[in-house]
């Protein structure tokens, strides 16, 4: 018997209140869902004059993800530049990036012999890769030498680093082991505690490399894509929503419905009422845009994209350039398509 202070005290059976606290989580999960449920025409009724007002959309959408200076930058950063090799297709260059004061971006920029003029393709690369990976300097990886592709169409190619490559999920892409240690949602976390994240940030410093690449005397500065594999196709989408002068954009293995299917560092305060996936292609509208989704993907079960991108597809309806936007359901897994379509529409929007 239990006492205290001389008195007695009730002693009983924890196990006996487990159907009440089995009821309130079911009730917390009831509440999650009717909410998802009810957040597609929240954000229907949202969007409502995306066509006339998609500036002041673009605002709150970057200040959702966070930027992590007031004003964007109106000069051009320091870059630090080491020559790596060549090869048949491009002089290789690792870039580093002075983004905001001491703090350095890294990627792979690849020049095609002889450029002038050309166009830019930001490659980016997946969870667990790096530039290098995606660029084949390890042999034949999955991202279907879309960097060789750019590369052949004469156009410079830049592959940021993101903070992915220690990403453990299995997402069939090609992985290395590099011994530096991070741990990303805590990162995030912290971010977020100063009302940033770390896709905010990371999109910044996409941002602020592009705008050094093109102060480069070969740049064609007007005509600017980016294209992506699983994280790299988030990145694709988000860093377009945010930034105009790219111009196409093509994502794969990764548009869903994020009630559905959401890493901790892709969900954001009132998301689900505000910017779902098919919302961030909205603010991509007009431009160009490609989306792939693999029926056989073993991350992202596709049924959940489907009705996301019948939506998409009424944004970019409301511009009246539906001809601009491909959502593209293949028999393929975790990869870009592998016919010549998606790309070939991707290239002919730059």
């Amino acid at each position: 018997m239990i006492k205290y202070k001389e008195k007695s005290v009730f002693e009983g059976d924890i196990s006996l209140g487990n159907p009440c606290r089995k009821e309130y989580l079911d009730s917390i999960n009831r509440f999650i869902e009717k909410k998802y449920d009810e957040s597609f025409a929240v954000r229907n009724e949202f969007m409502e004059r995306i066509t006339s007002k998609q500036e002041e959309y673009r605002k709150e959408f970057i200040k959702m993800i966070g930027q992590p200076v007031y004003n964007y930058p109106d000069y051009i950063p320091d870059a630090r530049t080491e020559f790596v090799g060549k090869d048949d297709f491009c002089a290789i260059y690792r870039l580093q990036i002075e983004v905001m004061s001491d703090f350095w971006f890294y990627g792979i920029l690849m020049v095609p012999h002889g450029a002038k003029n050309a166009p830019l393709v930001i490659a980016q690369h997946g969870g667990g890769s790096t530039p290098e990976i995606c660029s084949e300097f390890l042999g034949k990886s999955n991202y279907n030498f879309f960097t060789k592709r750019a590369l052949g169409k004469g156009m410079v190619v830049f592959a940021p680093q993101l903070l992915l490559w220690d990403f453990k999920m299995d997402t069939g892409e090609e992985k290395t082991n590099i011994d530096i240690k991070y741990n990303r949602g805590e990162i995030d976390s912290k971010l977020k505690h100063l009302s940033l994240s770390i896709t905010g940030l990371e999109v910044f410093c996409i941002r602020r490399a592009i705008d050094y690449i093109h102060s480069l005397d070969y740049i064609d500065k007007k005509r600017t894509g980016m294209m992506g594999l699983s994280y790299g196709g988030y990145f694709s989408l988000y860093t377009a929503a945010t930034d105009k002068r790219i111009k196409s954009i093509y994502a794969a293995a990764f548009f869903n419905d994020r009630t559905k299917i959401a890493f901790g560092d892709w969900k954001y305060k009132n998301a689900v009422n505000t910017f779902g996936d098919a919302e961030i292609a909205a603010l991509c509208a007009p431009r160009r845009l490609q989306l792939d989704v693999g029926k056989s993907d073993p991350v992202f079960d596709y049924t959940h994209a489907v009705a996301e991108g019948k939506r998409a597809s009424k944004y970019y309806e409301k511009f009246n350039q539906v001809e601009n936007f491909c959502f593209n359901l293949w028999n393929g897994g975790h990869r870009f398509d592998e016919s010549e379509k998606g790309f070939d529409f991707f290239f002919d929007g730059i």
